[in-house]
């Protein structure tokens, strides 16, 4: 199959403007229908969207999605803690609705949005920081910059982590063509849902966006983080890891476990690195227990299937 690069043209540019449309309508749908009321809040040159729910006196919760999706990603999660916790879920790209001079927000652009974000939204309070992947990976970064402002951490198979193939990852991410989607598609599932099956050309589409490119091309070895960073954590950590995650794999969780002094690890089985899609409920299900119970006592059974 011959490479489909979405790199100029105007019937390209079309595309690209229909997908972020759809998007952006897609989870505004869906969030407003769980009870999200959107707001925007300009730092620096983004004008960062992000959807607000739950009692107004709650404990503050930051949900921060992954690459490529939007924070209807965290829609299970909303739907079990909206009535429970004030929730906040920021947009991290153009796909949801932010705007940002490339596009997308890579992981320093993320954590100075979040941290503004948090500032203006939490100020005199602590908050759960929540992340999937990428958002994992600028959680882990803000809980070493500012934690003074993390109560807990959530990471769902989080990235950054520096002890890892790299050369593989960047090769599963590197995505131009359809057969480069069905590999990563073996990556992010342990069985593709039907509907993300059907939906390759459209993730095709999404993961060649100037969004999307803009991060994979200026995230730095830099931001990365090792044993001796994860070990200045105190904070209790719940780590959600796939069993067959094959992005970010499931031993990167269990070394993070040992470097954080508070950290758990649940791996839910039979499933890949898109937990949030292949097991929402039982990731959901997950997530409130630790809200609940803390570590002390916490079951790391992952509960029922999806």
């Amino acid at each position: 199959m011959p490479e489909v690069r979405l790199i100029g043209g105007e019937g390209p540019a079309i595309v690209r403007r229909v997908l972020l449309k759809l998007f952006f309508l897609w989870t505004t749908l869906v969030l407003r229908a769980l009870g999200a009321r959107r707001v925007r809040r300009k730092i620096g040159e983004v004008t960062l969207l992000a959807y607000e729910i739950g009692p107004p006196d709650g404990d503050p919760w930051v949900l921060l999605h992954g690459l490529g999706a939007t924070a209807v990603a965290w829609s299970s999660v909303i739907r079990v803690l909206r009535k429970k916790v004030r929730l906040l879920v920021p947009e991290l790209s153009s796909l949801g609705g932010t705007e940002s001079p490339a596009g997308g927000l890579n992981v320093a652009e993320g954590v100075t949005a979040v941290e503004a974000l948090i500032a203006a939204w939490a100020p005199e309070k602590k908050v759960t920081l929540a992340g999937i992947s990428l958002g994992g990976w600028m959680s882990v970064r803000i809980a070493l910059e500012r934690p003074e402002i993390v109560e807990r951490l959530v990471l769902v198979d989080a990235g950054g982590y520096r002890d890892q193939d790299w050369n593989r990852i960047q090769a599963l991410t590197d995505v131009s063509s359809l057969d480069d989607v069905d590999r990563l598609y073996r990556a992010l599932f342990f069985r593709t849902p039907f509907v993300i099956q059907r939906s390759r050309r459209g993730f095709l589409k999404a993961y060649t966006s100037p969004a999307v490119r803009h991060v994979l091309e200026t995230t730095t070895e830099e931001e990365a983080y090792g044993p001796e960073d994860l070990a200045r954590i105190h904070v209790p950590t719940l780590l959600v890891w796939g069993e067959h995650d094959g992005l970010f794999r499931a031993e990167v969780g269990r070394a993070m476990e040992g470097d954080i002094r508070q950290a758990r690890l649940v791996v839910i089985p039979n499933t890949g690195h898109a937990v949030h899609w292949e097991r929402p409920r039982a990731m959901a299900a997950v997530i409130d227990r630790f809200r609940r119970e803390g570590l002390d006592s916490f079951d790391p059974n992952p509960g029922p299937a999806a």
